[in-house]
């Protein structure tokens, strides 16, 4: 096989040609695609691997036979049976084929290198991939999610005396001054609880608004859990807020202006943690995909901590949030919780018929944590 190199203008143009008794070959480079290619040679006197770059060049085939007609446009105007006939006489018929169906040119074997040197060859490329691949998260990282931090907070499933309430800790994910920035707004909750009103959250009149009361009621660490509650009313206003945004995008110092928040620190966490610069443009902050994913799961995260046994039913989240139950469904199975089918005596017991009995979920944290194989979540954009 032969090659050349033509054109030294701007760019170097590759143009390689070859031929057998049977085929001729034609490669030159066919515009671009936007990417980078590369060719690892193996020294076996360093036994290592080099990495160079290398142009892509498209190699097209013809068969002589049909090339070296009286007509040259034979080859392309031809009827089937010519081109099958001149197929026949340069490789032969099927029983031929058959028959040489096992010899390989230029094969690179063990047999070809010897023990030494197919070796070292295994080794030198072992060797490169394991540096290339340094970075990327190991099986067992993907196993128990930490492979996955950019949707989720440290995990401490492996831990000695962890429980559900802890395998996610709640001052790696929201700061003691953000919480302490809803105090005002959990009192205000508390007092007219006490006082025997109704406490209704106009922001999340679902989620949040059947909750406040059991949480108080309930006399477990009622001000923690207000607390979290009042920091998820926050967030599902800021999911609204640029859902409803051309583009998933907000203006920064408008955001301040318009986002109505018990404490400008929460504002700034949430710009923080769930935005990204939009073109690097640090005022205008874009909801990503990757984000919007990062919300669900850590809202997912938070609601779970606000009921006492961990678990519940996703019904209301999903309604508050106006999304499809699924989206909420594939980020509480991302965070390691099952999601699971209520018992048809709880259904009956509730006065749900056949079709309203589909759309509620039980959510369930429970030791171990069980994550998806598929570590590439995303949440669709909306």
């Amino acid at each position: 096989m032969s090659g050349g190199t033509k054109g030294e203008a701007r760019e170097t143009e590759y143009c390689l040609q070859a031929q057998t008794s049977r085929i001729e070959y034609d490669g030159r480079v066919e515009g671009e695609d936007g990417l980078s290619y590369y060719v690892g040679v193996y020294d076996p006197e360093k036994g290592s691997v080099d990495v160079y770059p290398s142009p892509l060049v498209h190699v097209r085939r013809q068969v002589r036979r049909l090339k070296e007609k009286e007509i040259p446009e034979k080859a392309s105007t031809g009827t089937l049976m010519d081109s099958r006939q001149a197929l026949s006489a340069a490789f032969g018929n099927r029983t031929s084929r058959k028959a040489l169906k096992d010899e390989q040119l230029n094969a690179i074997t063990s047999s070809t290198l010897g023990s030494t040197g197919a070796t070292s060859v295994v080794s030198a490329i072992s060797s490169a991939v394991d540096s290339a691949t340094a970075l990327l998260p190991t099986s067992e990282s993907l196993r128990t999610g930490s492979g996955n931090s950019k949707y989720l907070p440290p995990i401490h499933g492996d831990e000695e005396g962890v429980t559900v309430d802890t395998v996610y800790r709640i001052e790696e994910m929201v700061e003691k001054k953000v919480l302490d920035g809803c105090a005002e707004g959990v009192r205000e909750w508390e007092k007219s609880v006490r006082a025997g009103g109704e406490v209704e959250s106009t922001i999340s009149p679902h989620y949040v608004t059947s909750r406040i009361r059991g949480v108080i009621d309930s006399g477990a660490n009622v001000t923690k859990r207000l607390k979290i509650l009042r920091y998820i009313e926050h967030m599902i206003q800021f999911h609204r807020l640029f859902i409803n945004s051309f583009s998933n995008t907000v203006y920064r110092p408008k955001l301040y202006d318009t986002f109505v928040s018990d404490d400008k620190a929460i504002t700034s966490h949430l710009i923080d943690t769930f935005t990204d610069a939009k073109n690097q443009n640090k005022n205008e902050r874009q909801l990503s995909k990757t984000k919007l994913t990062k919300l669900y799961c850590w809202l997912m995260i938070l609601c779970l901590k606000v009921e006492e046994d961990g678990r519940m039913d996703l019904f209301d989240l999903v309604q508050d949030l106006q999304i499809e139950r699924r989206e909420v469904e594939m980020a509480a199975r991302e965070i390691g919780a099952r999601v699971e089918a209520f018992k048809e005596g709880y259904l009956k017991l509730m006065g749900y018929g056949k079709e309203e009995a589909r759309e509620h979920k039980l959510v369930a944290l429970r030791l171990p944590l069980v994550f998806p194989k598929n570590k590439m979540l995303q949440v669709r954009k909306r």
